[in-house]
């Protein structure tokens, strides 16, 4: 009996632990999130969330302590969080065409306005705030320093719907879906849900650090009908970290077109020499990087600076590492040349290309740095 009392009690003691350490967790999340309105040139109010409205009549008009319910707002209000002590990432197209911007604080019961657009990235969407208000009640999110894995729990932090500070929780889908507008830009997916006023808001693992930020949803409309689309945090993290420290972000490039080989024929004689790799430069851009180094049409990549490369995701991210001016060297297989395998030394540009015309069908399959 003795001994059922010292493991009941120590049992009991771990689950008020644990869920000390949950309620914390999220707590510190909320405090973290804000929630962003602003106004335009001309000074009418896009984006108000704490002007209610109650069910039996106007804004400002209270029926009861338990009648007042935010008001619904059409366009303009997002979400964003804070990264250390003054700055807030959040999504550019939240922010893009205010003149002045609101900030709402979980914790805080006036609203912050002296705020600023320090920098943003538009292809990436992705803006960073500075708050010139000091000794603010906030809490500060960390960027998680692994990847989420196709599967793992993730939570949504944000303002959907106008529910202010709403949670939501679901898994990572996938972990790669191409962005029509730059070859820079990967997202994660997920099935937490998210809707409009979700954007430049956090996704969460279960430690409630940051693996990426809340962005875009499959839909005709602006309600969640299944996915949402996620930058990922070593993106994230690069982009804001460029703005804080030099006002912008300047993407390196290569200057190749590349996909999974579509030639069969060629995909077999890869396989029959037992290469494994099957990454084929389609395009050479005229006046790239990648032609100035002799980067060649046809060339299978094989691996950069010693990295085994099998997937576009793979040049991508690593690009995420690098900047302009940086050296990098590309083990390639040269099918018409006398020796096969070839090492190309080649100087990082400054200039991200862009696909013409996105194609639903043939962006899965090729892509531009």
């Amino acid at each position: 009996m003795k001994k059922f009392l010292t493991i009941f009690i120590l049992v009991t003691f771990y689950s008020v632990s644990f869920a000390e350490e949950i309620k914390w967790k999220w707590e510190k999340a909320f405090n973290s999130v804000v929630l962003i309105s602003g106004e335009n040139e001309v000074g009418r109010i896009i984006s108000d969330p704490f002007d209610q409205a109650t069910p039996d009549g106007p804004p400002g008009e209270d029926k009861g302590p338990n009648s007042v319910v935010p008001k619904t707002v059409p366009y303009g209000m997002g979400s964003g969080f804070f990264i250390d002590e003054k700055h807030i990432i959040t999504n550019y197209h939240v922010v893009k065409g205010f003149d002045k911007i609101t900030l709402y604080i979980y914790n805080h019961p006036y609203p912050v306005d002296d705020v600023e657009i320090i920098g943003y990235d538009a292809s990436i969407d992705i803006a960073v705030l500075r708050v010139n208000e000091k000794d603010l009640p906030n809490d500060i999110l960390s960027f998680a320093k692994e990847s989420p894995l196709i599967g793992d729990d993730v939570y949504a932090l944000g303002h959907g719907m106008s529910q202010m500070w709403s949670l939501t929780k679901g898994i990572l889908s996938y972990d790669y879906r191409r962005n029509p507008g730059t070859s820079f830009v990967h997202y994660l997916q997920t099935d937490a849900v998210i809707n409009s006023g979700n954007s430049g808001g956090p996704l969460m693992n279960k430690d409630g650090d940051v693996v990426g930020v809340n962005t875009l949803i499959i839909s005709g409309d602006k309600f969640y009908v299944g996915y949402g689309y996620v930058i990922p945090t070593p993106l994230v993290e690069r982009v804001a970290t460029q703005i804080i420290e030099t006002g912008k972000h300047v993407k390196p490039s290569i200057g190749i077109k590349m996909s999974i080989t579509e030639d069969r024929e060629l995909y077999e004689r890869l396989k029959s020499e037992g290469l494994g790799h099957y990454l084929e430069i389609k395009e050479v851009i005229v006046g790239s990087a990648a032609e100035q180094y002799g980067i060649q049409k046809g060339d299978i990549i094989i691996s950069i600076d010693g990295t085994d490369i099998q997937v576009m995701p793979q040049v991508i991210e690593f690009l995420w590492t690098k900047n302009p001016g940086d050296e990098i060297v590309f083990k390639v297989y040269r099918i018409n040349a006398r020796e096969k395998i070839v090492d190309v030394p080649v100087v990082l540009g400054t200039t991200t290309y862009h696909i013409p015309k996105y194609n639903p069908i043939g962006a899965l399959n090729k892509t531009a740095v």
